[in-house]
């Protein structure tokens, strides 16, 4: 007979912690039976499973069921304490962070022009953290994963941001690693491109997958990002997407350099400069647009200034199209947005004119800040897996003091106070 691997009860109460983990990240206070029907765990077994997170510091008695037939049962809750993340967006004028749990839910927030805060990127980044931590109750020493949204391309290789003139004291070489020791050494930093990010927040809708989604950022500047099945595309040295450089013809109309690109021809300052050619009035190039998208039914300027900004980002998506042959392009940033289905539906159309490929053009329906919402994202997912790794090390550390005694079991630090369990 063969013997029965060793691995095979540690490899089962990890998964069975991670479960239950999982569930209650999703659902909130449940109840041992909550918890059975969930998971699929027989009563027993999940009783197991939260004597055992429960000794870690894990979980806490959330209180007891109320309106149920038969006794009360007892709840349990995630402890969320344990680790909170931040997430930023960096524009050249001002810094937004949100602190939050591995619920995803918001507890703090700050905002401040960079002029107003320490100079350098990793003394900034803290202060703001700090004051976001403050705003929320909590203690920074708490915060584990930090995304920021920022425009511009990080290299991993180099550790540098390129791309980000407007933003010079984030360009320096070793940005994360002068992060990572103003924040500590067990805290995660991560820089992305504002509009991967925002694209992180498109997925995060009801928009159906496509398989390849592209997202074309139309703002002051221009920049793309696209998902492969769930994968951000980030080039070698993260540049993909400053599409802002493809070179178009200088014979195109409304081409005012000798070697112009595509900034030149949709980027914000030319297209406030074609509204008012066209008598579209507007202190922005978003509230051109959208007084135009709003006026278009009945105003001929109005009209062929949506025609003509549509015909211009035709001309991009057309290499765009030809090279990675997406499944759908989501029109965003401040002047997308602002076009909304009138523009989106301009563009289809021209491109269908330049293109043989089909591609779907469809607007954003994101609201708010869409680079802040990606960070947040990104950051509650790294947050729940900071809670579900820490149950695996408590299966762990559980089987190894069989043998070993003396070693406590240990997942994330204790809260440091009562309050902070939450």
């Amino acid at each position: 007979m063969p013997r029965t691997s060793p691995a095979r009860p540690a490899l089962l109460r990890t998964l069975n912690d991670r479960t239950v983990l999982g569930v209650l990240l999703a659902r909130g206070p449940s109840s041992r039976a909550d918890l059975a029907e969930a998971t699929g765990l027989s009563k027993p077994t999940v009783a197991e499973v939260l004597a055992r997170l429960e000794d870690a510091a894990l979980i806490v008695d959330a209180g007891e069921t109320v309106g149920r037939r038969g006794p009360n049962g007892r709840l349990h809750d995630v402890v969320l304490g344990h680790a909170r993340g931040a997430a930023l967006t960096v524009e050249p004028s001002r810094i937004s962070c949100e602190v939050l749990d591995a619920r995803g839910r918001v507890l703090g927030s700050a905002t401040r022009t960079r002029a107003s805060l320490p100079k350098g990127a990793a003394a900034a980044t803290l202060a703001l953290v700090t004051e976001a931590s403050v705003d929320a109750g909590i203690d920074v020493a708490t915060v584990r994963e930090v995304v920021v949204a920022l425009p511009g391309s990080y290299d991993p290789a180099q550790d540098r941001v390129r791309y980000a003139d407007r933003i010079p004291d984030w360009t320096v070489p070793g940005i994360v690693a002068s992060l990572t020791g103003a924040f500590g050494d067990d805290v995660v930093v991560t820089l992305d491109n504002d509009v991967n990010l925002a694209l992180v927040a498109e997925r995060e809708g009801a928009r159906p997958d496509s398989g390849v989604t592209s997202l074309l950022w139309l703002s002051a500047g221009i920049g793309l990002a696209t998902d492969m099945g769930g994968t951000l595309y980030r080039g070698v040295a993260g540049g993909a997407g400053e599409i802002g450089y493809i070179p178009v013809p200088a014979t195109v109309p409304g081409s005012r350099t000798a070697q112009p690109d595509f900034q030149d021809l949709v980027g914000g300052a030319e297209v406030l400069r074609l509204a008012r050619d066209h008598g579209v009035a507007g202190r922005t190039p978003s509230a051109a647009v959208a007084r135009a998208a709003t006026d278009a039914s009945s105003d001929p300027g109005s009209r062929a200034f949506l025609d003509e900004l549509a015909r211009r980002i035709a001309l991009g998506l057309t290499v765009i199209v030809a090279v990675l042959d997406p499944g759908v392009v989501v029109l965003g940033g401040a002047v997308g947005r602002a076009g909304g289905r009138p523009l989106a539906n301009r563009t289809s159309k021209a491109l269908r004119a330049t293109s043989r490929l089909a591609c779907a053009i469809v607007a954003s329906t994101v609201d708010g800040d869409p680079a802040l919402l990606g960070a947040r994202v990104v950051a509650t997912e790294r947050l729940r897996d900071l809670v579900l790794d820490a149950g695996d090390r408590t299966t762990r550390s559980s089987l190894d003091s069989l043998t070993h005694p003396e070693r406590p079991a240990s997942a994330l630090p204790l809260p440091r106070t009562a309050e902070e369990v939450h």
